[in-house]
């Protein structure tokens, strides 16, 4: 279980909300300072486009999450209300997990990572404790979500399915997405020290 703090409008009752506006909410609540876009979620979550479209700018109405230039966050600082959003504790499977060359500036490596896509996955979204960032990446069918989280000079990277798939090609995904990455990485170390880019 999971409980947020949301700040919802107040003229909005949070027993309004609808299955699916639930669903949303209890998704972008699940990462710490988790933005995700659009086209993301709506693979992730499965919703058509409309549906989406307009369950999100009924929560944002609601004022319990925001569009950002980043993505969509879920709202959780306040206590005008308390929302309660459950969830089944799921956990992804861990494929790799390795060091990163010491000399890798992780703010330009997300800069260079954020919102791109490799294979037939699709960027999902980002999200950041203080001490550890997690990029999610999700295939184009929605079946299944890879995330590499880094921090401390480490990378993990994870591999979730939503169907029934062959762990080896849960396993073959997330050593692409290491790929993908360490393509990346060694690019940066090539050109030596650059500055991050201004958002």
């Amino acid at each position: 279980m999971l409980a947020s703090n949301i700040d919802f409008n107040p003229d909005f009752d949070e027993s309004d909300l609808d299955e699916r506006e639930r669903e949303v909410l209890r998704f972008l609540s699940s990462e710490q300072n988790g933005y995700f876009s659009f086209q993301g979620l709506r693979r992730r979550l499965g919703f058509h486009q409309e549906t989406l479209t307009r369950t999100l700018r009924r929560l944002e109405e609601a004022q319990a999450i925001e569009r950002t230039n980043e993505g969509y966050k879920a709202k959780n600082h306040g206590n005008a209300y308390s929302f309660t959003v459950r969830t089944n504790q799921h956990y992804a499977k861990p494929v790799i997990d390795a060091y990163l060359p010491a000399q890798i500036d992780v703010t330009i490596l997300f800069q260079k990572l954020r919102g791109r896509w490799f294979s037939n996955f699709r960027w999902l979204g980002y999200s950041h404790d203080g001490t550890q960032l997690s990029m999610s990446w999700i295939s184009e069918d929605g079946q299944m979500q890879l995330q590499a989280r880094i921090g401390g000079g480490k990378i993990a990277i994870t591999a979730d399915a939503f169907a029934k798939l062959d762990e080896s090609r849960q396993i073959s995904a997330a050593y692409q997405l290491f790929e993908h990455i360490s393509k990346v990485a060694e690019e940066m170390v090539q050109q030596g020290p650059q500055a991050p880019l201004a958002n």
